[in-house]
């Protein structure tokens, strides 16, 4: 048809785990376009820290090897953590999970979001087969026998055998293929703080639970840090009204004396904390990865790690498909096999550590000390605990 463009494979969204899914599948001689209204706007070394980080754990970080973008996201402000330590605030349980326990060098990166992303377009843009639509955003979408089109606001359309909606929490392509979802929001929001401490680099990354929520320290490059602070959304906003300085004081006088000093808060931002489920991962020629199929309660920062799975089962599938069509259900069938199952246990596991720290009656409190003891006492236990806090699942 004159006019309109002609591809494989059509991916809605081009945040990090869009962009590697587009990225995944230029890798097999696919013929793609990546839509997303805005690029990543460029970062350069001295730029204030991306207030979005990710904890990366070893497969994240393998296939974005494999993807040819870790060499640039790794030299990029990328910080290494070996242990990750994790206790109570209402009593004496305390773990340390430490990747030398498990013959690992660590048990991830913390790395910007931003640089991820940028690292995944820059990539994107060395494959003839990949076409990244930006200034417009998806208007329309209708599925025939043979394939599926896409028009843009701005009136370029597109034919493909598949849509892949990698679109977020509020998929447009979900809600417009019809695909139903689950969803919730939690009691507590989200305040993040990139600070600057008196500690140097530091390779721990660590979590306190409290009654009113988690509080966290993500290490960054140099003697920076990304605290995750949970609360009550009024309590939140509060806080959000506060200068700089006035933040860092209450940051210090609530979060335990690991934290240290803060010399200075250089950004903050706050946001609401959903669940989400789809009810199916597929519709006639389209797919979901990432959080428009699944989000989680961000406490152990297994979001992106789930959706880089997400692309990894993809890529899997498609390269056993041999002759038949990407739009065929059996690749669709296939993807959701490997997925939906590992995304619902680590989302009802979240849940249940989130419902249990939050507990502060005795025998709950007493439940958790003992349980704490039990891992840290038990070296096999403590071992495969180590393995899951570096991103391993049950079937890895």
């Amino acid at each position: 048809m004159a006019g309109v463009r002609q591809v494989d494979v059509i991916v809605v969204g081009g945040g990090m785990v869009g962009a590697a899914a587009a990225l995944a599948l230029a890798q097999q001689d696919l013929e793609v376009a990546l839509i997303e209204r805005e690029p990543p706007a460029p970062l350069g070394g001295d730029d204030p820290f991306d207030l979005r980080v990710s904890a990366l754990a070893p497969a994240s970080i393998a296939l974005l090897d494999g993807l040819g973008a870790w060499p640039t996201i790794r030299a990029e402000r990328a910080a290494l953590y070996r242990r990750m330590r994790v206790f109570d605030a209402a009593g004496p349980g305390d773990l340390t999970f430490d990747a030398a326990e498990v013959g690992r060098p660590y048990l991830g990166y913390i790395v910007e979001n931003r640089r991820v992303q940028l690292a995944l377009w820059s990539r994107l843009r060395e494959f003839d087969n990949v076409e990244c639509l930006t200034g417009s955003e998806p208007q329309r979408l209708d599925v025939h026998d043979r394939d599926v089109s896409l028009s843009l606001a701005d009136g370029r359309e597109l034919r493909a055998e598949l849509v892949i909606g990698a679109d977020g929490q509020r998929s447009w392509v979900r809600e417009t293929s019809g695909i139903g979802a689950s969803s919730r929001d939690y009691s507590v929001a989200a305040q993040i703080l990139s600070v600057e401490t008196a500690y140097p680099q530091q390779d721990i990354t660590w979590q306190r639970f409290t009654p009113a929520g988690p509080q966290a320290f993500l290490p960054l490059a140099g003697n920076r840090g990304s605290l995750v602070w949970y609360d009550a959304p009024e309590r939140v906003r509060a806080r959000h009204a506060l200068s700089p300085e006035a933040l860092g004081e209450a940051a210090m006088a609530a979060f335990p004396e690991e934290l240290g000093e803060i010399t200075r808060v250089a950004g903050q931002a706050w946001f609401p904390i959903r669940r989400l489920h789809a009810h199916r991962y597929w519709a006639d020629r389209v797919l979901l990865v990432g959080d428009a199929a699944h989000a989680i309660h961000p406490l152990a920062g297994q979001g992106a790690n789930l959706g880089f799975a997400d692309v990894e089962a993809l890529a899997a599938v498609v390269a056993s498909l041999g002759d038949r069509g990407m739009g065929d259900t059996r690749l669709a069938r296939a993807y959701e096999r490997r997925r939906r199952a590992d995304n619902q246990l680590v989302q009802s596991l979240m849940d249940g550590f989130d419902w249990g720290y939050r507990r502060r009656d005795p025998l709950t409190v007493v439940a958790r000390t003992a349980a704490t003891q039990l891992v840290a006492g038990v070296p096999p236990l403590r071992r495969w605990m180590t393995r899951m806090a570096g991103g391993q699942r049950l079937g890895g």
